[in-house]
C-alpha cells in the first residue's frame, strides 16, 4: 500500500532552533519536546526516530534544510524510525513494517501487523531492509517463535533469512524437558552493499546473542552464530559445585552496531563471572575473527561503529564517550573535543547518548535529555557533531612523526605544560610557531 501525504516544512524561527559551535550543531524542537533521534544517514544529512513520550510517531528530518515530516502512529504499540538511507528514507513500524521518506511518502513491506513485524535498518541505497516478521503473504500460516523471525526486504517483499539450529548453537533443554529454547530472531544491522547482516536469536533470557549472516554469490544467506564460544546461555553455572568458571565469558554477546563497510561490529559485553564486573563493550573483526574488549572500571554501553572501528559509546552515568582502535579504553566526548563546551552540560545532565557515527568517522549522532529546572518538565533534543568542521574551526592539525619530534614544546589547552602530547587538543610550539594539535 502506497500513502503520500503533503510535506512539512519547518522555519527554524517558528518551532525549531539550533545552535552550532566548533561543529557541533543541537536540535530542539518546540512542538515536539520529547523526540527521539535513533539513527543517521552515512552522509549525515538525514535523522529518523520518535517523536511523543511513547513513541507517537515516526519522524524523518533534514539537518541541512531544517524540513521535517512526520508519521503518527495508527498503532497502540507506536511507531519509531529506526534506520535512514541517504535519499531520506526512513526504515520503521506501525501495525506491521513499512518505510517512510522525507517526501511524505510511506510505504508498507510484506508482513502482517503482528509484534514481531519490524524494520530496523536500511542499505544507504535505500534497496534493501532488515528486520523481523511473524507472517508474510508467501507464508500466511505464520511462523513459530513469539519474537519474529529475520529477514530482509527488496521491492518490499520478505526474503527470510537461515536461522541456526539449538545444535548449532549448543542450546541446552529447558530443565526436565526435551525442548530448548529458541523464540525466533531478528536482523537489525546491514552493510552498505548488503553482503552482512547482524542480528541475534531470542533466548530463554532475551539476552540477544549475536549471530550474522553473510552473503554468497548465488545470492543467498549463509548463518554465522558467531556468538558461539563466546555467550554463556546457564545463567545457574555456580550451582553446579564441580565448576569453578562458565562455559563461556559473557552472558551478553549483543552486536549494537555493524561498520558499513562490514568489517566491524560492536558488542554489548556481560561478563559471566558473577564479581560484579562492570558490563564492558566489544569490536569484533569479520576478517580476522578477533574479539577487542575494554579495559577499566567504568561500565558501558556502545551504539554504532565506523568503517575503521571507532565506536561510540554511553557511560553508565549517561556520559558520551569514543572508543578509538588501538586504544585500551574510551574516552569522553569532554576529553575528545574540549572545545566544545556543551558536551560538558550534556554530560552533566545524566543522560547523553551517542546513536550513531558516519561511516568515515566525521558525523556523529547524540541524544540529550535536557533537565531545565526552570520549566515544569525535562525536553529531549538532539545534534550532528562535525568532527572535520571541528578540527578545522579549532584550527588543529595533525603532526607527522617527524613534526612531533621536532616540537619544541606542549601545553595543555589551559596553558599547563606538558611532559609531551597527550590525548584532545594540545598546543604545540615548533619552530617558533603555536599551532593547535589533535592527538585521537
Amino acid at each position: 500500500m502506497r500513502k503520500i501525504i503533503l510535506v512539512v516544512f519547518i522555519t527554524a524561527m517558528s518551532t525549531i532552533s539550533f545552535a552550532q559551535d566548533y561543529g557541533l550543531k543541537v536540535f530542539t524542537f518546540d512542538k515536539y519536546p520529547y523526540i527521539t533521534a535513533q539513527a543517521m544517514s552515512t552522509n549525515g544529512k538525514y535523522v529518523t526516530g520518535s517523536i511523543g513520550f511513547a513513541s507517537d510517531g515516526t519522524f524523518v528530518f533534514d539537518t541541512e534544510t531544517n524540513e521535517m515530516n512526520v508519521h503518527f502512529s495508527e498503532s497502540p504499540y507506536g511507531s519509531e524510525g529506526r534506520g535512514i538511507s541517504d535519499t531520506g528514507v526512513a526504515a520503521c513500524y506501525d501495525d506491521g513494517p513499512m518505510t517512510f521518506s522525507i517526501t511524505g511518502e510511506e510505504i508498507r513491506l510484506d508482513g502482517g501487523t503482528e509484534t514481531g513485524n519490524i524494520t530496523e535498518d536500511i542499505t544507504p541505497d535505500g534497496t534493501i531492509v532488515v528486520g523481523a516478521v511473524t507472517m508474510t503473504e508467501a507464508h500466511p500460516e505464520g511462523f513459530g517463535g513469539i519474537g519474529g523471525h529475520a529477514c530482509y526486504w527488496k521491492e518490499g517483499k520478505a526474503e527470510m533469512l537461515p536461522e541456526p539450529s539449538s545444535e548449532e548453537l549448543g542450546l541446552k533443554t529447558l530443565f526436565d524437558e526435551t525442548e530448548t529454547s529458541f523464540d525466533g530472531s531478528h536482523a537489525t544491522r546491514i552493510s552498505a552493499d548488503g553482503s552482512v547482516i547482524t542480528g541475534y536469536f531470542i533466548d530463554r533470557w532475551n539476552s540477544k546473542p549475536c549471530i550474522v549472516w553473510t552473503l554468497n554469490e548465488d545470492g543467498s544467506y549463509t548463518c554465522d552464530p558467531i556468538c558461539k564460544g563466546y555467550w554463556e546461555e546457564d545463567k545457574y553455572w555456580d550451582d553446579d559445585a564441580s565448576k569453578t568458571e562458565a562455559d563461556s565469558p559473557y552472558f551478553q554477546f549483543y552486536a549494537t552496531g555493524l561498520s558499513k563497510n562490514g568489517k566491524y561490529i560492536s558488542l554489548d559485553l556481560s561478563p559471566s563471572t558473577f564479581d560484579d564486573d562492570p558490563t564492558q563493550i566489544g569490536r569484533f573483526d569479520m576478517e580476522t575473527r578477533d574479539l577487542e574488549v575494554t579495559k577499566g572500571d567504568t561500565a558501558f554501553s556502545c551504539k554504532d561503529v565506523a568503517d575503521d572501528g571507532t565506536v561510540i559509546a554511553s557511560s553508565g552515568g549517561g556520559h558520551a564517550f569514543i572508543w578509538k582502535p588501538g586504544a585500551a579504553a574510551p574516552i569522553s566526548f569532554q576529553e575528545a573535543y574540549p572545545l566544545v563546551e556543551d558536551f560538558a552540560t550534556f554530560d552533566s545532565y545524566g543522560w547523553h547518548t551517542p546513536m550513531a557515527i558516519s561511516p568515515d568517522g566525521r558525523y556523529i549522532l547524540g541524544f540529550v535529555t535536557i533537565a531545565d529546572y526552570s520549566l515544569e518538565s525535562d525536553y529531549y533534543e538532539f545534534y550532528v557533531f562535525d568532527t572535520v568542521q571541528y578540527a578545522n574551526a579549532a584550527g588543529i592539525v595533525t603532526l607527522t612523526n617527524d613534526g612531533i619530534g621536532a616540537t619544541e614544546a606542549v601545553y595543555s589547552i589551559d596553558g599547563r605544560k606538558l611532559s609531551g602530547l597527550q590525548h584532545g587538543v594540545n598546543i604545540v610550539k615548533k619552530n617558533g610557531i603555536t599551532s593547535k594539535c589533535l592527538v585521537r
